[in-house]
């Protein structure tokens, strides 16, 4: 894969830049030890040294003041925050020092240079390779548009108090569901303080973010970016949280009086809630594209799952006139739906074997897989594994007596031959 390919929009709590330069600072700390009458020192290693990132970026445009006010306000939050590294792709991040510069040379442009260091806990990178590559592709295209198409969708100017209230409260519900969310994944460390700078930051400003529609879509989708980026949970949790924001709805409206003041109130609800369900939808996206499955059978479940809900969503979109949000959904099925096609012929399927007589999953693992051991020794797949395996899948109560007479899922050898040696 091409650098240009690997390449990716660089931000920070969500808030975009343009990189013109990057640079890496690493190490080791050795610390040498000098003897009285020796002439060669002793070298100590105490480990790698903290590593630190320096970009050069820019922001551009005619609205290059919002996204300037939008970085500035990420880069100056307490704590740690994601940052979407140019080349080394997603990590938890803090801010040393940055320097924002204007020029009356260059109108519409605002150039940062900003030092980031490693927060201690790095947040596993999109794919780059096949397993995940086309989620990730497909989720950063739609988390970038999906700010700038709130902007245009959202507005209070000249709108009524209760029209503000109501934004205000939808607002509020995008945050105690993202907390709801976050409590499933657990998270502790950087990860977990930067998802709860980013809870107290949207309610304590969400009156001058909603006179900024921008800046309010950054902090949203930054927050749905830190939920993301926690790392607690089984496959199965890290799924749920997720589901969980899409699936979220905010409260109905009152009595449909059609004025052009509930217009722009149900406008202004429509777009919020289409924001944050995208953004999750995108993450959930790219989550189930980048998971381990050990069964082909387990990851279409996860697909069709998926699947089912970004459909749904869409036609709700489409119902309501909205074809640009119908198709973000429908794109992020189509990446999700290639993905798992691309990976299958590499996932072993499941199949079903039902026992005469009891016997211990040890021996039921060595008549079926045995003839493996030596192929896939290299792999240090042991027969004791592969038994726990049997004992895990099928939660049997002791693995001295997988039971007779019920049907016992197996997973097959090889996807390629399908063996089925019991």
């Amino acid at each position: 894969m091409s650098w240009r390919e690997q390449y990716q929009q660089g931000s920070f709590r969500g808030a975009a830049f343009r990189t013109e330069a990057e640079e890496r600072l690493g190490g080791r700390r050795v610390v040498a030890h000098e003897f009285p009458g020796r002439d060669d020192p002793v070298t100590e290693d105490l480990g790698a040294r903290a590593k630190q990132f320096s970009i050069d970026c820019h922001v551009i445009g005619a609205d290059f003041i919002a996204q300037r006010d939008a970085l500035l306000t990420a880069l100056e939050a307490a704590g740690p925050g994601l940052l979407v590294h140019p080349q080394y792709g997603r990590m938890m991040a803090v801010v040393f020092d940055y320097s924002c510069s204007h020029s009356t040379e260059e109108g519409g442009i605002a150039r940062f240079r900003i030092t980031f260091g490693e927060a201690g806990q790095a947040v596993a990178a999109p794919a780059a390779a096949a397993a995940g590559h086309e989620t990730a592709v497909a989720a950063d295209t739609v988390i970038e548009e999906a700010p700038e198409e709130f902007e245009d969708r959202f507005s209070i100017k000249e709108a009524a108090s209760f029209v503000e209230e109501a934004a205000a409260e939808i607002v509020k519900g995008m945050g105690e569901v993202s907390q709801l969310a976050a409590g499933l994944r657990g998270g502790v460390g950087p990860a977990l303080r930067a998802f709860e700078a980013g809870l107290s930051f949207l309610p304590a400003n969400v009156q001058s973010l909603l006179r900024a529609p921008l800046s309010l879509a950054l902090s949203v989708t930054g927050l749905v970016l830190a939920v993301s980026a926690l790392g607690g949970g089984g496959r199965r949790t890290r799924l749920q949280s997720l589901e969980m924001m899409v699936d979220w709805q905010p409260p109905e409206m009152e009595a449909p009086v059609r004025t052009p003041q509930r217009a722009l109130e149900e406008a202004n609800r429509n777009a919020l809630t289409h924001l944050f369900r995208v953004v999750s939808a995108a993450e959930l996206v790219r989550t189930a594209g980048a998971l381990d499955y050990p069964s082909y059978d387990e990851a279409i479940a996860v697909r069709d799952s998926i699947a089912a809900r970004l459909d749904r969503l869409a036609l709700e979109a489409a119902d309501r006139g909205e074809d640009a949000a119908a198709e973000a959904f429908d794109r992020l099925r189509r990446a999700l739906a290639r993905d798992i096609a691309s990976r299958g012929a590499s996932l072993a399927r499941v199949y079903q074997l039902r026992l005469s007589a009891s016997e211990p999953a040890l021996v039921l693992a060595h008549r079926i897989y045995g003839g493996e051991t030596d192929r896939r020794a290299r792999e240090a797949v042991t027969l004791e594994a592969r038994a726990a395996a049997v004992v895990a899948r099928n939660r049997i109560a002791h693995p001295s007596f997988v039971p007779a007479g019920v049907d016992i899922e197996l997973l097959t050898n090889s996807p390629d031959t399908g063996e089925r040696a019991a």
